[in-house]
């Protein structure tokens, strides 16, 4: 069988969306909100395709996006894997790795793809031309329980018994609602909502000299204009063709800052989606901001009543044990990956910074 490979570029995605082919596909290969995204993305290159299609007697089984970004140390163009689906009868044949190959040839090999979870670790990790060159022991710290989400992965035994395990983390969880309820609710007037202005765009430029990305204020704000998730209790009629989340009951994201004697000390982003909280970017002065953040994400949590949290900063992450109150936690790998000739040519790579947030883990 011969897949037909088809390309999108950032600025054909609209009409692409609009077309008689699209619309009549079973499956869509992106979402309205990503295309938005992408159309904004201040990284995006129109001479590369963003979407590849694989066909078999004009049929679509096949698909990958990709997300365009820049390195800044050294200035070079690439691009995250972010997202790949092949049809269930199509499985097992190689065509997601068909199209990979494709990616890797236009984008000379610069391509990067992290995880959030082990079965994508595994997948990217097999692939002949990624190399694995940072991984964070990130944290799952769970502040509610949650044993119907945590133990049916582990055997069929509990997964007979997600039922039960439901009821039972629906009476637990009541117990501990009850708990809060004489909590000390707190306010830090050093917190505030950040404005992306001159002053933070020095401030995260100094602290992010080291990092592959160095993130800016531009980027940040797109990022938050342009999330690829939405507030709804339902998916609209297109999105339930899409095979990636596009709503949730509740999603938003969160840029603080830290300022003391009129000076910004210390930066925050971090998201919200149903009962996730996920810290992407944390740069502080010293311990005082990051001692700070720390207390207001554990107040958020409580408030909010948030299952768990992810994180892979290793200080926000020691002084999150410190403070007690876990009900479980559990280590996951989050491994970042690119392509074997660009670690080759650029070997320095190796010594940079990266952050939860760089890839695609952050818009969704």
């Amino acid at each position: 069988m011969e897949l037909r490979i088809q390309k999108i570029y950032v600025n054909e995605l609209l009409n692409f969306w609009e077309s008689e082919e699209f619309i009549n596909f079973k499956h869509f290969p992106i979402s309205l909100k990503r295309i938005k995204s992408y159309r904004s993305n201040p990284n995006s290159n129109k001479n590369l395709p963003v979407i590849y299609l694989g066909f078999l007697n004009e049929e679509l089984v096949v698909y990958r996006s990709l997300l365009q970004d820049r390195l800044r140390q050294p200035d070079t163009e690439i691009a995250w894997l972010s997202g790949v689906w092949t049809h269930p009868r199509y499985r097992r044949k190689g065509f997601a790795n068909f199209l990979l190959d494709e990616v890797f040839k236009d984008y000379s090999g610069n391509i990067f793809s992290t995880n959030l979870g082990a079965s994508s670790f595994n997948l990217v990790i097999n692939y002949k031309d990624f190399t694995l060159f940072k991984e964070s022991n990130g944290h799952r710290f769970y502040y509610r329980f949650s044993l119907s989400e945590i133990l049916p992965p582990k055997s069929k035994f509990f997964l007979k018994l997600k039922p039960f395990l439901k009821i039972t983390d629906v009476c637990a969880n009541f117990f501990l609602d009850l708990r809060l309820l004489f909590v000390k609710k707190s306010h830090n007037p050093n917190l505030e909502n950040a404005v992306f202005d001159a002053e933070l765009e020095e401030f995260i430029s100094r602290h992010n000299q080291n990092s592959l990305f160095r993130r800016n204020v531009e980027e940040f704000k797109w990022i938050l204009d342009f999330p690829w998730v939405e507030q709804r209790n339902e998916d609209e009629e297109h999105d339930k063709k899409y095979h990636f989340t596009t709503s949730a009951k509740r999603f938003y994201q969160k840029a603080l800052i830290y300022k003391a004697n009129g000076k910004i000390k210390g930066f925050l982003f971090y998201s919200v989606k149903n009962e996730i909280l996920k810290i992407h970017y944390i740069f502080t002065n010293s311990e005082l901001e990051l001692e700070e953040f720390v207390v207001y994400i554990l107040s958020l949590i409580r408030k909010e009543k948030i299952s768990y949290m992810m994180l892979t900063d290793e200080r926000f992450i020691q002084k999150v044990k410190n403070k007690g109150g876990v009900i479980y936690s559990k280590v996951w790998k989050k491994g970042f990956f690119a392509g074997k000739k660009l670690l080759e040519d650029f070997p320095g790579l190796m010594e940079k910074d990266i952050y939860m947030g760089d890839g695609d883990t952050v818009f969704t």
